[in-house]
């Protein structure tokens, strides 16, 4: 089925691979064709590019091609690397027909274990990337980064054709049965009106400003840890860093520190699908955005290749585990400690049950504080609501 919706990465649109040593990701690279496309077995991760641009104001679409040619010349250091690169879906007729290929191709990988990256296009292939775990699992939470949120449409407006950069997150928050979480990260107020922010506290959704992360930037991995799906739009860089991306504003993340989530995404257990959109190459500076893209992609496949496969709930032999107690009151919550990684997760109840959910240390202090932490009670509303 794959075949059917990609198109190869022609030659002419790659750095010449005769010019590269044996441990840049050019020569590494499983590059499959044809027939070839059913079988990626011991593929972990596949790159795929997507071609849809529909703004009339920006060339998203050439975002996959450009970013490939500074990827292609990184070097490799894990001895496991898995990765191949599928080539391009091209945009179809319609928005529908690209977000159809996108989340079969999506569904496809996901369902022989295989990590999409999601390279190119605007912004709403997001929620293609979101109806391919959709498809491929019961529920799916997302972690997004952009620096405002994509609210803008009204509620009738949720098929794909109209769908826009601006309004792709009302259908994949309003689809229930399949989101199990979502987090908002590094909008920016001056951007963002702040009755989208309640509606997603309403509906008991974490949403934290670029000022909240920068002044702690650990607190950012486990929110990303808890997802299953990541994306990213650009524009919640700052200029200096992403000259190509299409909202252009002088405060956002910097490239550092982007390069250090993207490796938190890899390191999750959790996460299966990352994509990287609004990235507009005409108006990038000497490739300083896709390159950091590339680096970006770099540090998420590192992130996967060193994976820990830690599940608390099965292996408490290496775990910690602390329980506080609440003053005045019978309530406990519990805490486990990794001793791998010194990660933390807390216990949550869900209705006769609980669930596990990803934490930090500072929650772990705000509890022994005698103080519920935010993170906790959200989880526990969304839960049980």
């Amino acid at each position: 089925m794959l075949q059917e919706f990609l198109t190869p990465v022609l030659p002419e649109k790659l750095p010449s691979l005769a010019l590269l040593t044996a441990n840049q990701w050019g020569k590494k690279l499983l590059q499959p064709v044809d027939d070839a496309l059913n079988n990626l077995e011991g593929v972990k991760i596949a790159l795929l590019g997507v071609q849809e641009d529909r703004t009339g104001q920006t060339e998203c679409y050439l975002a996959p091609d450009a970013i490939r040619q500074q990827l292609y010349l990184l070097y490799n250091w894990e001895p496991g690397f898995a990765i191949a690169d599928l080539g391009n879906i091209v945009a179809g007729n319609t928005r529908s027909d690209t977000c159809f290929a996108v989340q079969k191709v999506v569904a496809a990988l996901l369902g022989q274990g295989i990590i999409p990256v999601l390279m190119g296009g605007t912004h709403e292939v997001s929620y293609a990337q979101f109806l391919g775990h959709a498809e491929a699992e019961s529920s799916t939470s997302v972690v997004v980064f952009d620096e405002k949120i994509d609210l803008f449409t009204t509620p009738a407006e949720t098929g794909a054709e109209d769908l826009s950069p601006d309004g792709f997150l009302y259908p994949l928050l309003t689809r229930k049965l399949n989101l199990s979480g979502f987090a908002h990260i590094g909008y920016q107020r001056y951007l963002t009106d702040p009755e989208m922010v309640n509606t997603l506290e309403n509906l008991h959704f974490e949403c934290y400003s670029l000022g909240e992360i920068r002044n702690n930037i650990e607190e950012v991995e486990p929110l990303v840890r808890h997802a299953q799906m990541v994306s990213f739009d650009l524009s919640c860089l700052r200029a200096s860093d992403a000259p190509g991306a299409v909202a252009l504003s002088s405060n956002g993340l910097f490239a550092e520190e982007a390069c250090r989530i993207a490796r938190y995404a890899g390191l999750s257990d959790h996460v299966t699908s990352i994509g990287f959109y609004q990235f507009n190459p005409p108006q990038d500076l000497q490739n300083q955005t896709a390159r950091l893209i590339a680096h970006m992609i770099w540090y998420f496949a590192e992130g996967v290749m060193n994976r820990k496969g830690e599940q608390p709930e099965t292996d408490k032999r290496t775990y910690l585990t602390y329980i506080v107690n609440f003053k005045d009151s019978d309530h406990e919550i519990t805490f486990f400690k990794s001793k791998k990684s010194g990660r933390w997760w807390m216990k949550v109840p869900v209705r006769k049950k609980y669930t596990l959910i990803p934490c930090s240390y500072s929650d772990y202090e705000t509890a022994c504080k005698d103080e519920i932490p935010d993170r906790w009670m959200k989880a526990f509303l969304r839960f049980n609501s």
